[in-house]
C-alpha cells in the first residue's frame, strides 16, 4: 500500500504520514511501484475536487481502494464534499471526512480499513 496525499497547508500531509505506509505528495509521485494506493485529498471552494487531485485520478483511479478527505464542517452539507464527488464520478470508496489534520479515532479509523483491505485482498 503506498499512501498519495495532496497537501497546501500539511493537513492532509500529516494525515497520510500518520497511517504509517510510505506517503509521497500527489506532485512527487511517479506512478512506478504496481502497488495499490490510498489516497488523502482535500477540498476546494466549499467541496470541489482539486485540479491537481483530478488529474492524478485520470491517471491512476485504477489503482487507488479508497480516499479519504480533509474538510472543514463549518462548510455544512459541503463538509468533504470532494470526497462525495471522487466516489461518484471515480468509483472509489469514501472511506472517511476528516477534519484539519484529523484525530487519533480518525488516523485509527483508516489504517484499520486500511488493514482489512490488505487481509481481503490476499484472500
Amino acid at each position: 500500500m503506498f499512501v498519495v496525499f495532496d497537501s497546501l497547508t500539511g493537513q492532509t500531509k500529516r494525515f497520510a504520514q500518520n497511517l504509517g505506509y510510505p506517503s509521497v505528495h500527489i506532485k512527487l509521485y511517479e506512478g512506478k511501484p504496481e502497488r495499490d494506493i490510498f489516497l488523502v485529498t482535500r477540498n476546494i471552494n466549499f467541496g470541489s475536487i482539486p485540479e491537481t487531485t483530478k488529474s492524478f485520478l485520470d491517471q491512476y483511479k485504477d489503482r487507488v481502494v479508497g480516499v479519504a478527505v480533509s474538510g472543514n464542517k463549518n462548510w455544512g452539507e459541503n463538509f468533504g464534499r470532494a470526497g462525495d464527488l471522487i466516489e461518484a464520478q471515480y468509483g472509489i470508496p469514501l472511506v472517511l471526512k476528516f477534519e484539519g489534520s484529523g484525530f487519533k479515532q480518525d488516523v485509527a479509523f483508516v489504517k484499520n480499513w486500511l488493514i482489512e483491505k490488505e487481509e481481503r485482498k490476499e484472500d
